[in-house]
């Protein structure tokens, strides 16, 4: 086990002992919250993959800094297994269940998905498309919409690539509604489905869409809806 560890992580053997008597108890009692607060038992799965990559983060926090608590850091390495394996969780439901405050679970985050290759390399466009999926099932729509939302998706996705996964199909979404003249309550209930904000979506309509093609000023999708719509039709 030790000498695994060590090798894996590019720390020596001492260190690996150290660091697997003193932290295995609170990363396994801390996962088991988790997957019980989530209510999502089958990811117990997963535990040895979130432990492996937990040793591996840890060895590149420096001490006496906020992340060696690792109450704060092992939600962050939970997460991001997770998301790894395509398992679909609201941030805020996460933080809920790991007893974090969203700013150091964000925090966490940039400090362990570098070191998660299979996370930095994962196929973003797939998981978008699988969130999409889910959206188009729970709002109930049609073929069409599945259509345009593929052609909208291969068109515009390369735009938003740069955003959160929750960010990038929500904005695919709200697109398909705008060129379809599809009717709902609300578009901030697409992102709320999501469990993100629509003032980000706000953000990147405006940075990659309306300034570049100057097409005035972004309001808002239901105000600036039919200029988007006109836009929208010459590219798809």
């Amino acid at each position: 086990m030790f000498k695994k560890i060590s090798e894996s992580f590019d720390i020596t053997p001492s260190e690996a002992n150290y660091n697997y008597n003193f932290y295995i108890l609170p990363f396994s009692e801390t996962f088991d919250s988790i997957v019980k607060e989530l209510k999502l038992y089958e990811l117990v799965f997963y535990k040895n993959d979130c432990r492996e990559l937990f040793y591996r983060v840890l060895s590149r926090v420096k001490k006496c800094t906020k992340f060696r608590n690792v109450q704060l850091l092992i939600p962050s390495v939970v997460y991001t297994v997770f998301r790894a394996k395509g398992v679909t969780i609201k941030s805020l439901d996460f933080c809920r269940a790991s007893n974090v405050s969203l700013a150091d679970f964000k925090e966490g985050l940039f400090i362990v998905s570098p070191v998660y290759l299979d996370y930095v390399k994962r196929d973003r466009e797939k998981f978008v498309y699988q969130l999409i999926a889910k959206m188009i099932a729970q709002f109930s729509l049609d073929s069409t919409f599945k259509d345009v939302t593929r052609e909208i998706f291969r068109r515009f996705f390369p735009l938003f690539k740069n955003t959160t996964d929750n960010i990038a199909a929500g904005l695919i979404i709200t697109l398909s509604f705008v060129v379809l003249d599809y009717k709902l309550p609300a578009f901030s209930k697409i992102f709320e489905a999501l469990g993100t904000s629509i003032t980000r979506a706000h953000y990147h309509i405006k940075r990659k869409i309306f300034l570049p093609n100057q097409l005035g000023d972004f309001i808002g999708f239901a105000k600036s809806r039919e200029r988007l719509k006109q836009f929208l039709l010459t590219k798809i």
